[in-house]
């Protein structure tokens, strides 16, 4: 006879209610678990070219994926047992429970086919699980809709999953009727319930996602976690805390050695505040007051232009301006997204872990490239073809003292063509010689940042202006957005003020940063050119940069004297030795410098590549471990130190070398002192 019956009674209940609850819940469970399998093999078979013959990539993210299904899986388990949990006794397996229960069914068979099509559709674009990209799909829900609208057969797709979803359900009625069975009291339900929540929970807390990183490959990683579970996780992390997250130092060593690095001889520190990097920058001579355009081109990788070897003659105007003007032929993209590349070339910041400054709050009254503009009487605007409070770009540009034109504000017959992401780069370009004919009638000289949308799904462009119909896929709006460059060349070319303009092309950001490894910065690879007739003679720069030091370069281009708060470095120089390049990838950022790339990572773990290979422990370069921790914790207060300054000069030189003042002769950088610091470890 059992010592304690009352105690083995209330097992039994529970067991008992356990089991019931997993009858009901059986069919959802199965649905669930075999559609994250389906997912998962159909974006490996798809990315198979990516994979290496490594087992791991192939078989790890399997067994890592279930774990990350099963701990997906229980939250939602926890909402359908309110339904059981709270529905009267009386009432259970009867007619209404019964038809609850296979409607609910059938929507949720419904959504796991939604999110396994989405879930690839997603993966095609950005080669990742769901994060916080698809998050921000989420909050700008009427661009995202339109162009997904104009993208794919949607309404089709729909019907055709809803169809699945209900002879689905009505082939399994069965299996799923089989669960309904009659409820024990509510008290002896709540306690199975809670257990289960606390399972959940449990569940939730003690996953870290490290658990992928021992895989092989990015893309395995990626294959290895679950998009349900990314797009919650993102959605609580947008903004990352540094200090939380990252490894760090000491605040006073990270701005002793950020200073190490931005030191130059001939643009001396204002402060020896270590908070403080504002330097003098002093020309040689007056500025050339030339208007700008700079035109941000979407999604504009150098493996499109034939300057860089592609065989299909898609960018002959581009391919023509790099011939003519001054490019740079190995220049990196900082990130993934269009708010990433604005945010480098506007602000000459790296690219801190989370979202884009664009995104954040307190982003306005910052030092940008406008401010050395505006502070010299330019004309500064912001002109986007799609609507500007996508991203937050309009409440960036116009809080840092731009003009804002965008879609909202052209008027409906200066537009001739549009798709969800925006007008045509035709329409655009249109409206940014108007502006420009506006500021020279005004007598004013101008300095326009511009953001075309047209290389972007659906891939739709205005009909008869290239030799691929439209939607012509990433071919037919590659050649698009260069044919649509030519004609603002050729449009602005008959203006008065064609002859004092300088031309700034520059990508936001490759097309695809998929691969073997991840943050490889040949996958970061854009074009940048800078042209103008009769004034920037034709030349190759192959230093390796990225986006953030086009502000410095173009102000040097310009014997532009003023005061700097940025980053990024004057790539006009001659003989200058290599300089730190910055690249991310959604929460990991990274700064290469002498071969090696450096990876900061959440969960304060960094890795150290060289090339392709991780490097071990002892072939660790520790003071570039300790540069680039100490840039990025620096960085994190980008509110700070990045606040707006007067770019005038202290000695009364006004901003952009008005008066002139001389540069100091042979200007040579000065090299970062020779360190010897305690290590981090690498892992």
């Amino acid at each position: 006879m059992p010592r304690h019956p009352a105690a083995s009674e209330a097992c039994y209940d529970f067991c008992s209610i356990g089991r019931a609850f997993f009858r009901r819940l059986k069919p959802f469970i199965l649905l669930f678990l075999l559609t994250q399998f389906l997912v998962r093999l159909a974006l490996s078979l798809v990315s198979a070219k990516d994979l290496s013959f490594h087992p791991a990539d192939w078989l790890a993210p399997f067994f890592t994926g279930i774990w990350f299904d099963i701990v997906t899986l229980l939250p939602i388990l926890v909402v359908f047992l309110l339904f059981p949990l709270l529905l009267p006794v009386s009432w259970a397996g009867k007619r209404f429970d019964r038809a609850v229960g296979l409607s609910g069914f059938a929507i949720f068979l419904f959504l796991m086919v939604v999110q396994g099509v989405s879930e690839y559709f997603f993966w095609d674009e950005f080669t990742t699980r769901f994060n916080f990209i698809a998050v921000d799909y989420l909050v700008y829900t009427q661009e995202v809709i339109q162009n997904i609208m104009e993208s794919y057969p949607v309404v089709p797709l729909l019907a055709g999953i809803g169809l699945l979803a209900v002879g689905g359900t009505y082939l399994l009625r069965r299996q799923v009727k089989a669960g309904f069975a009659p409820h024990p009291p509510f008290m002896k339900r709540l306690a199975v319930f809670a257990t289960i929540t606390g399972m959940a929970a449990a569940g939730v807390l003690v996953t870290p996602d490290s658990i992928t990183r021992p895989m092989p490959s990015a893309i395995a990683r990626e294959l290895g976690g679950n998009g349900l579970y990314g797009l919650v996780s993102a959605f609580f992390s947008n903004e990352i805390d540094f200090a939380n997250f990252y490894r760090t130092i000491p605040e006073k060593q990270a701005a002793e050695r950020t200073r190490d690095l931005l030191a130059e001889d001939h643009e001396p520190f204002e402060s020896t505040d270590l908070n403080d990097i504002t330097r003098d920058i002093r020309a040689e001579g007056p500025m050339l007051r030339k208007n700008v355009i700079l035109v941000g081109m979407e999604s504009m990788s150098a493996e499109f232009m034939g300057t860089f070897g592609n065989p299909k003659r898609l960018t002959p105007n581009l391919d023509r301006l790099a011939s003519e003007g001054l490019l740079f032929t190995e220049m990196r993209a900082t990130g993934t997204r269009t708010v990433r590349g604005l945010e480098a070339i506007a602000l000459s910041v790296p690219p801190t872990p989370g979202q884009s400054i664009l995104r954040r709050p307190g982003n306005d009254n910052l030092f940008t490239i406008g401010s050395v503009f505006q502070d010299s009487g330019y004309d500064t605007r912001f002109l986007y073809g799609g609507y500007g409070y996508f991203d937050n770009m309009n409440a960036f540009f116009s809080g840092n003292g731009f003009g804002i034109v965008d879609r909202a504000t052209m008027a409906a017959g200066d537009v001739h063509f549009a798709n969800a992401w925006g007008v045509s780069d035709e329409d655009l370009y249109d409206e940014v010689i108007r502006q420009a004919d506006a500021s020279a009638k005004a007598g004013k000289n101008f300095f326009s940042f511009v953001m075309n949308t047209s290389n972007h799904r659906p891939f739709t462009y205005p009909a008869g202006a290239i030799d691929i119909p439209s939607p012509g896929g990433r071919d037919g709006a590659v050649k698009y957005s260069d044919y649509a460059i030519g004609e603002l060349v050729k449009k602005a070319s008959a203006k008065p003020w064609f002859r004092d303009t300088v031309f700034v092309f520059v990508a936001d950001h490759t097309a695809s940063v998929a691969g073997k490894v991840e943050l490889d910065m040949n996958k970061y690879h854009i074009p940048c050119i800078i042209w103008s007739q009769g004034f920037v003679e034709p030349r190759r720069i192959n230093r390796l940069a990225s986006q953030v030091d086009i502000a410095p370069s173009l102000l040097a281009l310009l014997q532009a004297s003023y005061r700097s708060r940025f980053f990024g470095d004057d790539l006009i120089e001659a003989d200058e030795p290599e300089r730190p390049v910055y690249i991310s990838n959604y929460q990991k950022v990274a700064m290469i410098l002498h071969g090696r790339t450096t990876i900061l990572e959440p969960k304060k773990q960094i890795v150290q590549m060289k090339g392709e290979e991780v490097q071990p422990e002892s072939a660790v370069d520790h003071n570039a471990v300790e540069d680039t921790v100490a840039v990025y914790q620096y960085a994190s207060h980008w509110r700070d130190i990045s606040r707006r300054i007067p770019s005038v000069l202290d000695n009364g030189t006004l901003a952009l070398g008005r008066f002139g003042v001389h540069r100091l002769p042979n200007p040579k950088r000065r090299a970062p002192p020779s360190r010897t610091t305690p290590t981090i470890p690498v892992r």
